[in-house]
C-alpha cells in the first residue's frame, strides 16, 4: 500500500474542496439565473403576440438579463439575475482562495476577478437603478468583453508559465473559465445568434434569452465536480505539466 507524505494529501484535498466549492457555486447560479429568465419572459408564455411580450423582446438588454424598463420588470427577475452574475463571480474567487496555485497564477487570476467583480456590481446597480443601468449600457458590453480576454490570457499564461498547472487541472480550469464568464459578451452574443436561428419572427431580443447562459452555468459546474471526482481514480503524483 502506498502511503502518500501529509502535505501532499492535504494539497488534493485543498484542490478538490476548491473545485467542489466552485463548481456548486455555478450550479447555484444557473438556478437563479434560469428562474430569473422564466419570471422574466413570462408574458410571452402566455401570449407570444402580447403587448408586453412585443415590449420585452425591443427592450430586453443582454447583459445580465434585466428589462431596461421598470414597468416590464417582473417581480424578483431582475434581482435573481444580479444574484446568478454574483455567484458566478465568486466560484471564480472561492477557486483562487481555496486552492493551491502557484503565486504568479492567483495574481492573474485576480485581475480576472476585477471586470467580473465589477460586472456584480453592475449587475446590482441596474436592480436599483434602472435608468442609470441602460445609461452605461455600452460599458457593461466593453466590461463584458475584457472580462472574456482577460479570462483567456489567464489560461495562456496557466499553461505557459514558468510554473504551469497539470494538464488535468488545465482541463478544468477552461471548463471553470467558460463558466464564470457566462455573462460575458461573446456568450450573450453566441446565445443571442443561436437563438435568433428559431426565432421565426425575428424580431428585436429572441424570446428566452438568457436560457442558455444558465445552462452554461449548469453544466459547467456540473462537468468540474464530475471531472473532480474522477480524478479521484488517478494517482496525482503521475500527472504532468501542459507542457510535457
Amino acid at each position: 500500500m502506498t502511503i502518500e507524505p501529509a502535505r501532499d494529501v492535504r494539497r488534493v484535498t485543498a484542490e478538490e474542496r476548491a473545485w467542489f466549492v466552485s463548481g456548486a457555486l455555478l450550479i447555484l447560479a444557473c438556478l437563479a439565473t434560469a428562474v430569473s429568465v422564466m419570471r422574466q419572459w413570462a408574458a410571452c408564455g402566455v401570449s407570444p403576440t402580447s403587448q408586453d411580450c412585443l415590449a420585452l423582446q425591443q427592450t430586453m438588454n443582454m447583459l445580465p438579463i434585466q428589462a431596461d424598463t421598470l414597468a416590464l420588470r417582473v417581480s424578483w427577475a431582475a434581482q435573481l439575475a444580479a444574484l446568478g452574475l454574483t455567484l458566478a463571480t465568486c466560484a471564480w474567487i472561492a477557486f483562487l482562495l481555496l486552492h493551491p496555485l502557484a503565486r504568479g497564477t492567483k495574481i492573474f487570476g485576480a485581475a480576472v476577478a476585477v471586470p467580473l467583480v465589477i460586472m456584480s456590481l453592475g449587475g446590482w446597480f441596474g436592480v436599483w437603478s434602472v435608468e442609470g443601468w441602460v445609461g452605461y449600457g455600452g460599458a457593461w458590453i466593453i466590461l463584458g468583453t475584457i472580462s472574456e480576454f482577460v479570462a483567456i490570457g489567464f489560461l495562456v499564461y496557466a499553461s505557459m508559465s514558468r510554473q504551469a498547472v497539470n494538464l488535468t487541472t488545465m482541463q478544468r480550469l477552461v471548463i471553470l473559465i467558460f463558466g464564470v464568464t457566462a455573462f460575458g459578451t461573446m456568450h450573450q452574443s453566441a446565445e443571442f445568434i443561436l437563438l435568433a436561428f428559431f426565432d421565426q419572427e425575428g424580431q428585436g431580443v429572441p424570446r428566452y434569452l438568457g436560457l442558455g447562459t444558465a445552462v452554461t452555468l449548469g453544466l459547467t459546474g456540473a462537468a468540474v465536480i464530475w471531472l473532480t471526482l474522477r480524478a479521484r481514480k488517478k494517482p496525482h503524483r503521475h500527472e504532468v505539466s501542459i507542457l510535457g
